[in-house]
């Protein structure tokens, strides 16, 4: 059952088996897990839930709306840079591309090697990746939806740099191309959470509160006892009553920086080390003008990429978005603006995403809300260059009139390979790169000795009954989307805490 903001704006208070934080990927698979085991599942999700007619294609407005600090929440440091957090039913599988690609092989065993958890490499982490691909029903992105704005990037890092990709593997059941994934599916194709886990968990009795936003996790002694928080109200997210959730076990799957955040202020810090390890994934984007009409916006949103084998930890993507999001780096301010708007239809757009050696933290400011610091050294510069070089290139010979980075350190429109040197400069440094930080991992490693405040089976430790369930377990940046991986292992926990099979099969049909 889900109780929207009628029926939670002057607060409750309610008994659960476990209580779960956050409603996204992570949660949405425990709150299956443990609903299908008979447990009295209550999960709290601080936004509101999505209806088809929410999902407009006013950026800006969704934006505000939907996501953490409108989708600017800054990663301060060596390169501020905002990263995008959904605020709703469902999380980050409502708003993102339905990317599912899971843990490439050398990273599992880096971790495992790393970390002492011996299920990053394991056959229990192969079904639970299984499971989640079944009922996600993931399929490579079709050629007849890809577009011409996916087809140029193929021809370009494929056909010319002669890297190898393909249509991307996503989490949608016939998509029709509208390349609008960052403000939702209104067709219902994308396969999120909220239409998938979610409705199964609540068949087996779990209960779903939307705008209640937890702010502390209760702990007597050294046990957990429940949570507690506002109901938020939408527009101008005004705080309404408070709600108390009382339950033996708590399961926080609010997303790498709110879930430390909440630890944080819930007094619970392991050896200091929750927020204490943070990392994102670099990179960049680059826009290619084509003489040719490309109208980008037709065409799966990021439908065909490729693992660069050149560079390892690089990945290139197809990518579009509104352009009132895209243009906040192309197409300047004011008259400029208006004078490239004639471009967008000749725009293709490549997106780097590099796994660097980088690092960060994440502890709660003074108003509570989590503040983000990454570090990135400046050895992470060149291999991100050298991709960005490569895509600039190769989209020269496919026909692109120039190339724009927003880089404010090299040359603004390239038009030639000659042009493209300016990236491989030693003057772009570490500060110059203008990127979106939107993967972002690590803030309670999951560790086999206490160098982590997450234990294998995802307990936090010192404080029985609780639990973390998302990307914040991660040990460092997983090169690759992390979606499929969140729902793996939030499936391995929430699967041993509820004492089903680690080796169960993927449901049939």
């Amino acid at each position: 059952m889900r109780h929207g903001l009628a029926d939670v704006r002057s607060g409750f208070d309610v008994e659960a088996d476990v209580a779960i934080v956050g409603s996204g990927p992570g949660g949405a698979v425990a709150a299956d897990n443990l609903a299908r085991a008979g447990m009295r599942v209550v999960v709290l999700e601080a936004g509101p839930e999505l209806r088809a007619e929410d999902m407009v294609r006013d950026a800006p407005r969704f934006l505000a709306r939907n996501f953490w600090e409108g989708g600017l929440r800054m990663v301060l440091g060596t390169a501020p840079s905002p990263s995008m957090h959904a605020r709703c039913l469902g999380g980050g599988s409502v708003v993102n591309s339905a990317i599912m690609l899971p843990l490439p092989a050398w990273v599992r065993q880096e971790w495992r090697a790393e970390t002492g958890v011996a299920h990053f490499d394991s056959p229990e982490l192969d079904a639970a990746y299984a499971r989640a691909f079944a009922r996600c029903r993931v399929s490579p992105t079709p050629t007849a939806v890809l577009g011409r704005r996916n087809r140029l990037v193929r021809a370009a890092i494929e056909g010319v740099a002669g890297e190898r990709g393909g249509g991307l593997p996503r989490a949608v059941v016939d998509c029709e191309g509208s390349s609008d994934c960052l403000t939702g599916c209104p067709t219902g194709k994308k396969q999120s959470v909220d239409r998938t886990y979610l409705p199964a968990a609540e068949a087996n009795g779990a209960e779903i509160y939307t705008h209640a936003e937890v702010e502390r996790v209760l702990v007597e002694g050294t046990r957990v006892t429940g949570v507690e928080g506002t109901v938020v109200e939408l527009p101008g997210w005004q705080r309404r009553g408070r709600f108390r959730v009382r339950a033996p076990r708590v399961l926080v799957a609010a997303g790498t920086t709110q879930t430390p955040v909440l630890l944080q202020r819930s007094g619970i810090n392991p050896r200091g080390r929750v927020g204490a390890t943070f990392f994102c994934h670099i990179g960049g984007g680059l826009v290619g003008i084509m003489d040719e009409v490309v109208d980008p916006w037709i065409g799966a949103t990021q439908g065909w990429g490729a693992i660069s084998q050149e560079i390892r930890g690089l990945k290139y993507e197809g990518l579009w978005a509104s352009p009132a999001v895209l243009m906040v780096r192309w197409g300047g301010v004011g008259r400029s603006f208006v004078d490239r708007l004639d471009e967008v239809k000749h725009a293709v757009v490549i997106a780097i995403v590099y796994r660097g050696d980088v690092r960060g933290s994440v502890r709660a400011g003074r108003r509570g809300d989590p503040v983000l610091h990454l570090r990135i050294p400046e050895k992470n510069v060149a291999p991100v260059m050298r991709g960005m070089k490569t895509a600039a290139d190769s989209l020269l010979a496919v026909g692109a009139r120039y190339v724009h980075t927003g880089l404010t350190s090299v040359m603004d429109e390239m038009r030639s390979p000659r042009d493209t040197e300016s990236l491989l400069s030693p003057r772009v440094r570490a500060s110059h790169m203008a990127m979106t930080m939107n993967h972002t991992f690590g803030s309670c490693r999951m560790t086999a000795d206490d160098s982590g405040p997450v234990d294998p089976q995802g307990r936090v430790r010192g404080v029985e009954g609780l639990f973390v369930c998302d990307a914040s377990v991660f040990p460092s940046p997983s090169a690759v989307n992390p979606q499929a991986t969140i729902l793996a292992l939030s499936d391995l926990t929430s699967r041993r805490l509820a004492e089903l099979p680690l080796d169960e099969p993927p449901a049939p049909g």
